[in-house]
């Protein structure tokens, strides 16, 4: 089965420019690009192989926690395209809510 068009929500582009700024000022620009890469080949790979992880807390999307970095892909997938809404850190209230 083909992949998937990706596509990122205003939002997730919001939350991406914030983890790399957090990351650039904490850690540095190699620490950062690695987190950054790391969510943007995770992101590809889930509309390349259509990949469905764990429904999501709200309600029409999938939740991909990553291993490596402590960050949530949340992405609404449909016949043509996977769309990331937000990229959140497992840390955050938003999982803090029941399921």
């Amino acid at each position: 089965m083909p992949g998937k068009r990706l596509e990122y929500a205003a939002r997730a582009r919001r939350d991406l420019e914030a983890i790399e700024r957090y990351h650039l000022e904490g850690a540095g620009d190699v620490v950062a690009d690695r987190i950054i890469d790391a969510i943007l080949s995770q992101a590809e790979k889930i509309a390349a192989l259509n990949l469905l992880f764990r429904p999501g807390i709200r309600q029409g999307t999938r939740e991909c926690v990553m291993t490596r970095y402590p960050y949530t892909l949340v992405y609404r997938s449909s016949s043509g395209r996977v769309e990331i809404a937000r990229l959140i850190h497992q840390r955050a209230e938003y999982f803090q809510r029941k399921r």
